[in-house]
């Protein structure tokens, strides 16, 4: 539940246009990536503040109830940030 209720605050705070509901092609479209981005990266700040000290991706995936189709991202961001936690 916290991944989707990031994923629609993401929405609202990056201005997207609200029209673009189903996806692409080639899967998702741009908008529903950055919302998934931004949701991950408000999950990731508050684990970190709150002190969780999570360092394995997997299992921060699965606390924060976080789709697997954010593996890379959050994999990426563990990495990027592996000095904060």
């Amino acid at each position: 539940m916290p991944f989707i209720i990031g994923h629609e605050i993401g929405h609202l705070m990056l201005g997207d246009s609200g029209i673009a509901y189903w996806p692409s092609f080639s899967g998702q479209n741009s908008e529903e990536e950055e919302a998934d981005l931004f949701s991950l990266k408000i999950i990731y700040d508050y684990s970190c503040k709150n002190g969780d000290y999570i360092q394995e991706p997997g299992t921060f995936m699965q606390n924060y109830g976080i789709p697997e189709r954010m593996t890379a991202a959050t994999k990426q961001l563990f990495k990027d940030n592996d000095d904060l936690m």
